[in-house]
């Protein structure tokens, strides 16, 4: 393993450990939630603010002057209230996540009621001077940290069996007991926020707890002489809190209003009295010229994504994030990458906005660029926002400048964060075919949709995609050609394949499980038969008129009362010749069913389908079967095949196998031939049709075709054997 596969492995194993906490999961799932609200509020605000006095002046004199009223009772509902909707997000998530891990029956509607009410009693409303922007960004920190505590404390009381209040009266239904064993909890959880908050009040002299978090940012900050170090820790803090899912610039808003606002109009107030500006760091300084697309100057990321991306989900979420983003509104691309507790991108989610802001510094403290002196909204789009702010195009110049510089330092952490997603990806697909693989051997049907672990997660995805695949045809027949000893290609066999875009090729017998689990089958075998059968068809169109299609059927699939009307249907429409199509069932499927497959084969066989007993000689087999399926062809199992070079016993099973076929009228076709000794020896003992690599694999509709008129070339007979 090099240097850069060292590397990438130990990052996806840092990543792995930081990002599977549980509590971590919940709360970035719970931030998630809320980006539907948060864009709303997010592009009201872009509507009420854009700053363009053209655009402005248009929306007056078509709307009249009450135009802003509309826009403005949407962030009521969304910004306003941000740190309401925050608790009930995050204690929703938390309590889903949690309740499977502890085996608790608690109802997320009523954890979050609880939640909500516990941020209420420590919120202290009805003390003199309460403001409802307590409710909006600037109560985010204590939102998240009521969210969090309040929903682990009452989710530890509901687990508790002498707090829970049982009754059973009559017609009582669910809704009704989740609410009686969960008056306890919910009492005891309440009650302690609300004596925190008294005991706060009393310790600090306080009102409200939201003063007492603003006040000691405020004076961390006022004590803080240099400008550049007030600045750059101010920056540093945004993202810090940014990086462990909290809203940064939203928890260091006292700071701004008290400190970096109040500097923009200083400069105003110098520049009316014709003096000089003296304050480099204003809050609109760092919108503008450090906050490019918001935090982590999310801009720079996304184009590094544009260029150097090749995920197609990364380059359709960047694409998607760009309208938001370019009115610094980033929430699509922080939570959908994630950034949000990603260790691949903390360092340049904080160092590029560091650096950003020490060249801005450096260009306004010369006198390159002019110090800001216009309030400029932070939703306002990059070079529009760099000239409004300064009254100067040098500061549209340096925004492009610094848009440069960052997107350069992000490109190298876009492709480590892509080398260390296909190595997750290799992993976690893997492990899902482990999973899958060893039940498979066992002869066990296990589970996949209902885990509540990375197994059942990918799984789930993937049954989602594989509908929509289904649906736009994007899974594929492959076919492997069967040839005779002389090399006449005497059929073909179907095989599914799904390029999946993130996990590639798909193993085909897993597609087959999640498809009966997720109850696609019907709808994919339908697809398999009629492509495989329209296929057959084109190809008799070319001449190939003597080849056989043989196509893998479960016995699930044909103990489907609709199987025979589908089948019937399929070969009528595509003019198929029923003795042209073989149905392949293996011979474990065929043993553990009973009388009802063997009567519906029994039928298919009358109406002219052949029918073939695939993995025969698999450990199972059982003779008698040979005779009541009256199978038209014995496939030997691929594992006697590649041993039939070096042990003479599967040779002398193999020579058996044959000798029974002619007795029961059957032929023997050979899986897995790889070279020629083994077809050789496979000769010698009486099989002469063969399916494997030292022919073919399996290769798409087309290619199959060339390769079959490429063989027939070859030979003047070509007749099906």
């Amino acid at each position: 393993m090099n240097y850069l596969q060292n590397v990438t492995k130990r990052l996806s194993d840092i990543n792995d450990k930081i990002g599977n906490k549980t509590i971590l999961i919940a709360i970035r799932r719970g931030l998630t939630y809320m980006i539907p609200l948060i864009l709303l509020g997010s592009l009201a605000l872009v509507f009420i603010s854009l700053p363009i006095p053209a655009y402005q002046s248009f929306m007056q004199d078509v709307f009249g002057s009450q135009w802003k009223n509309i826009p403005s009772y949407i962030q009521d509902g969304t910004f306003n209230i941000l740190s309401i909707i925050m608790v009930i997000c995050i204690s929703s998530s938390l309590v889903e996540e949690f309740k499977k891990d502890w085996s608790l029956n608690i109802n997320p509607i009523i954890a979050s009621s609880v939640s909500l009410a516990s941020f209420i009693a420590i919120s202290g409303i009805t003390k003199k001077g309460f403001q409802i922007a307590n409710f909006g960004v600037i109560g985010v920190f204590v939102a998240i940290v009521t969210a969090v505590s309040s929903s682990w404390i009452f989710m530890r009381l509901s687990s508790v069996s002498f707090l829970k209040i049982k009754a059973f009266p009559d017609g009582a239904n669910s809704a009704f007991n989740y609410s009686l064993t969960s008056i306890l909890p919910a009492a005891i959880t309440v009650s302690f926020f609300a004596a925190v908050y008294h005991v706060l009040t009393l310790l600090f002299g306080i009102t409200h707890i939201q003063n007492l978090i603003s006040d000691s940012l405020t004076s961390l900050f006022s004590g803080i002489k240099s400008p550049l170090l007030s600045g750059i820790l101010f920056i540093a803090l945004v993202h810090i809190f940014w990086f462990f899912g909290m809203h940064g610039s939203n928890i260091l808003e006292p700071v701004a209003k008290s400190i970096f606002i109040p500097a923009l109009t200083v400069n105003q107030s110098l520049i009316e009295s014709n003096h000089l500006p003296t304050e480099i760091f204003t809050k609109t300084f760092f919108d503008t010229f450090v906050l490019m697309g918001g935090c982590g100057t999310a801009l720079c990321l996304i184009i590094a994504i544009l260029i150097k991306g090749r995920k197609k989900n990364q380059q359709k979420l960047a694409k998607l994030s760009f309208l938001p983003v370019f009115f610094n509104i980033n929430e699509l691309i922080v939570f959908g990458i994630p950034i949000v507790l990603n260790p691949i991108f903390l360092i340049p989610f904080i160092f590029v906005p560091l650096l950003l802001t020490l060249t801005s510094y450096l260009a306004l403290f010369y006198g390159f660029v002019p110090y800001t002196s216009n309030l400029v909204e932070w939703t306002t789009p990059i070079f529009l926002s760099g000239y409004y702010s300064t009254n100067s195009i040098s500061g549209s110049v340096l925004q492009l400048f610094n848009l440069v510089l960052g997107t350069a330092c992000y490109i190298p952490f876009v492709k480590l964060a892509q080398n260390i997603s296909d190595f997750q990806i290799k992993n976690s697909i893997n492990k899902v075919y482990d999973y899958f693989k060893q039940n498979e051997e066992r002869g066990v049907v296990a589970p996949l949709l209902d885990r509540y672990d990375d197994i059942g997660s990918i799984s789930r995805f993937l049954a989602v995609d594989l509908e929509h695949s289904i649906d736009s045809n994007k899974i594929k027949l492959f076919y492997q050609p069967q040839v005779n000893y002389d090399g006449e290609v005497i059929g073909v066999e179907a095989l599914l394949r799904w390029n999946h875009e993130t996990y590639g090729f798909i193993y085909p017998p897993f597609i087959i499980a999640l498809s009966i689990e997720a109850q696609l089958n019907n709808k994919l075998d339908y697809w398999i038969l009629d492509t495989a059968c329209r296929d057959l068809k084109k190809m008799n169109e070319l001449g190939l008129n003597n080849l056989s299609m043989a196509v893998n059927v479960s016995a699930t699939q044909i103990e489907d009362s609709r199987f025979i009307d589908n089948l019937v249907e399929i070969l009528n429409k595509n003019q198929i010749e029923p003795n042209k199509l073989k149905l392949e069932i293996t011979e474990q499927s065929a043993l553990r069913k009973g009388n009802k497959l063997l009567d519906i084969l029994l039928s298919i066989k009358k109406m002219g389908v052949k029918l073939e007993m695939d993995d025969f000689g698999m450990g199972h087999s059982s003779l008698m079967y040979l005779k009541e399926y009256e199978f038209n062809t014995i496939k030997l199992d691929g594992s006697l095949v590649r041993d039939i070079t070096t042990n003479s016993s599967c040779r002398n099973i193999i020579s058996s196998i044959v000798e029974l076929g002619k007795t029961l009228n059957y032929s023997v076709l050979a899986e897995f031939v790889e070279n020629e000794e083994q077809r050789d020896i496979l000769h010698a003992l009486g099989c002469d049709q063969y399916q494997g690599y030292l022919y073919s694999k399996a290769i798409p509709y087309s290619e199959v075709v060339e390769y079959i008129l490429r063989t027939k070339s070859k030979n003047s007979d070509f007749e099906l054997l």
